[in-house]
């Protein structure tokens, strides 16, 4: 398998990251790495609208953590998430930006329904995560998942994904506020994929 990284020179010397390892160049940026057990801990649920300040707060760290990635990586799938966890947050709270589409914050998500019902038919792909971003992990995830969450207002919310890789991608983060990594998804046995 080949590997999706794709760092532009220019913007990486802007950040002093050339010739670093892609999990070098996501921690320079803020990101928890795998060992810390922030990512392994499930997250505390907001109140709302009690804490909204909270939610703003931690939003504008994510978006602005995931504005310094999009400099520096090209994603090659058209997607990326980022949860609070990842950025010493133990919140529920992610943001999530498909290619060509607003930014989606889910704050304190659930999953409603995932499909098809049988595994076997789900999708096996590679995922690759920003806390570890030196390789990749290649499992079985649903084609379609629905999500309910909060807006950072507390109204009530639920999307159904179903479009290419959005089901995963929205999973993924979901699973990291409940301290479950892509790791823990892989069969026994199965390799990850090194990307460097």
């Amino acid at each position: 398998m080949t590997s999706d990284v794709a760092y532009g020179p220019q913007t990486t010397e802007a950040f002093g990251i050339v010739d670093q390892r892609p999990s070098e160049v996501m921690s320079a940026l803020g990101i928890v790495q795998l060992g810390n057990p922030i990512l392994t801990r499930a997250t505390r649920p907001f109140v709302l609208p009690d804490e909204q300040d909270e939610v703003l707060r931690i939003l504008d760290r994510l978006t602005a953590v995931a504005d310094a990635v999009g400099r520096v990586h090209n994603f090659t799938t058209g997607a990326m998430g980022l949860a609070a966890p990842q950025i010493n947050e133990p919140r529920s709270i992610a943001v999530f930006r498909a290619a060509g589409q607003p930014q989606l914050v889910l704050v304190n998500p659930r999953v409603v329904e995932v499909g098809p019902p049988s595994e076997q038919e789900w999708e096996e792909t590679s995922e690759g995560c920003l806390s570890f971003f030196d390789f990749r992990c290649y499992l079985r995830r649903p084609r379609t998942a629905v999500i309910s969450y909060l807006t950072v207002t507390g109204e009530p919310v639920t999307v159904r994904f179903d479009k290419g890789r959005l089901a995963r991608d929205v999973l993924h983060e979901v699973d990291h506020l409940n301290g479950i990594l892509c790791l823990d998804r892989l069969e026994p046995g199965t390799p990850t994929i090194s990307v460097v």
